[in-house]
């Protein structure tokens, strides 16, 4: 009966140990990790919000399409410029996203809102 307890003790203590070292690897990272090493996602690269905006801007036209576009870089270029770049590598960003949405324009795989009309 010693031999197991003896034995329960051992792993429990086994396991507190594991734990601990575990907690002070974790505590080392977050450490290490400050504002200048992370990195957001690019914008251009999401997928989602490039599509969401060629097609906004493929049922738009003119002036409206411009102020549109006008007013979404301003956004974006804020949001980047908020997640900790400087403006001239935040507005090289933008520009990236632009072409992004212009690609997916003209491939084509926005999809047009046309009604499906039946004979």
């Amino acid at each position: 009966m010693s031999a197991s307890l003896s034995f329960r003790f051992h792993l429990a203590g086994y396991a507190i140990a594991c734990w601990q070292w575990l907690i002070r690897c974790v505590s080392l990272m977050v450490r290490k990790m400050s504002p200048e090493k992370v990195r957001a996602f690019p914008i251009d690269r999401q997928l989602f919000l490039v599509r969401e905006v060629a097609a906004k801007l493929c049922s738009l036209h003119g002036e409206t399409a411009t102020s549109f576009w006008r007013a979404k870089a301003s956004e974006l270029l804020d949001l980047v410029v908020g997640s900790g770049r400087d403006r001239t590598a935040a507005s090289d960003e933008v520009r990236r996203f632009f072409l992004a949405v212009q690609r997916e324009m003209s491939a084509g795989t926005v999809a047009e809102t046309m009604p499906v009309l039946s004979a």
